[in-house]
């Protein structure tokens, strides 16, 4: 998978339950405060990056200080960024000065950096004191490097009812994640969720974050036959799979021809993709899906993603 692939499977995880994912990773009980909801950041694009709008960055209330407002900027990265202090403290400025919690006048977050490293050592937080001169900057960031935490603690956890299910996805990041015991040990917890959606996301999330950690063989063995059909994570990055349907169809193009080995190729990964998200097919369906032109195709894996109905999708 591509490295945005992993960084999209990370803020879905986090989205997925935000009280849950923020309870764990703040280490703070869930009495301790109270999520408002993901704030509108659009136009405070984080530096050095892309154009994407960040869309975790939290708004949080302090129980034991009256409500007080904070802003939590969440950044995932699949290796630590050796900028990253630089480009947090930038960020943080802007989102202060430009995302307000209210209208009245003078109104601001108290802002404040999470970075969560899914695979390496980070060191975003940096002080920069000089007592002579009366200065100091210093930027104190909660970063998390999951391939230095143990999977088994987090297991025992999760077991005992102190962190939630939710944190599930992560497992596989984690020390001790390529050993069997603790594979099997996840999929208990994880069979023990009632809701068929949410249980489909934590196989399809542990899968994609094994795949960051090079354990996908591990895992994606254990979870074979895992019912993921219910999860769209899981459709979001069949990306992969995309791929080993156009390898297929390469092979087949030494028989009929590399651009019609390349449409078949294109064809099983879409057949398998909207019969994963949408049940079996009628024949009629597979026949228009069959009649498409190469253009829509190409384009039909990115609407895939978006839609509700096969309607949605012309077909």
């Amino acid at each position: 998978m591509a490295v945005n692939d992993f960084d999209k499977a990370a803020r879905y995880a986090a989205r997925m339950d935000p009280e849950a994912f923020l309870g764990w990773v703040l280490t703070l009980p869930a009495e301790a405060f109270a999520f408002a909801g993901w704030l509108d950041t659009r136009g405070v694009v984080f530096p050095g990056g892309d154009d994407r709008t960040g869309d975790t960055v939290a708004g949080v209330t302090r129980t034991d200080a009256g409500g007080e407002p904070w802003l939590f900027a969440v950044e995932f990265q699949v290796e630590p960024d050796a900028e990253m202090f630089g480009r947090m403290l930038e960020y943080l400025g802007n989102l202060w000065r430009r995302v307000r919690p209210d209208g009245a006048r003078g109104s601001r977050f108290a802002p404040v950096g999470v970075v969560v490293n899914l695979t390496g050592t980070g060191n975003a937080t940096r002080q920069h004191v000089w007592p002579a001169a009366g200065v100091n900057t210093t930027l104190l960031v909660n970063e998390r490097n999951l391939a230095m935490e143990s999977a088994e603690e987090l297991l025992v956890k999760i077991g005992t009812g102190v962190v939630s299910r939710a944190v599930l996805p992560w497992v596989p990041l984690m020390t001790g994640a390529d050993e069997a015991g603790i594979v099997e040990q996840w999929k208990r917890l994880a069979e023990a969720e009632p809701d068929d959606r949410r249980r489909s996301n934590y196989g399809g999330l542990a899968k994609v974050f094994a795949d960051a950690a090079g354990r996908f063989p591990l895992w994606s063995q254990a979870l074979e036959g895992w019912n993921m059909k219910r999860s769209r994570a899981v459709l979001e990055w069949l990306e992969e799979g995309e791929q080993v349907g156009l390898q297929k169809g390469q092979a087949l193009g030494e028989q009929v021809g590399l651009q019609k080995g390349e449409r078949l190729g294109r064809l099983e990964f879409l057949e398998e993709a909207i019969t994963c998200k949408f049940g079996e097919l009628p024949e009629a369906v597979l026949e228009q899906l069959r009649q498409l032109s190469d253009d829509r195709l190409k384009a039909m894996p990115r609407l895939l993603f978006s839609t509700a109905t096969l309607a949605d999708l012309g077909l």
